[in-house]
């Protein structure tokens, strides 16, 4: 399937789909979502803001994904290393 053009539907028989992340819930307050972003901008690590605001680490992973791709301003969660 290519989610990048329009059409994003499955095409394969059910028995051969997954269901990414089914177990994690992709829903959250906005006051949740500004405080993870601020903690994540200050510095937290995802798993200390996961104890933090009670949400399990790849929800906390995700709300960053999704304030980068809003272009919210996030300091970015992992840097490229150069070549030597």
């Amino acid at each position: 399937m290519n989610t990048l053009s329009n059409l994003a539907m499955l095409t394969n028989s059910y028995s051969e789909t997954v269901i990414l992340l089914e177990d994690l819930e992709f829903a959250m307050t906005r006051s949740q979502l500004n405080k993870i972003t601020r903690l994540h901008n200050a510095g937290m690590d995802f798993l200390e803001i996961s104890k933090e605001v009670g949400r399990n680490p790849y929800e906390v992973i995700l709300a960053i994904l999704h304030q980068t791709k809003a272009g919210k301003g996030i300091k970015p969660l992992a840097y490229r290393r150069k070549n030597k």
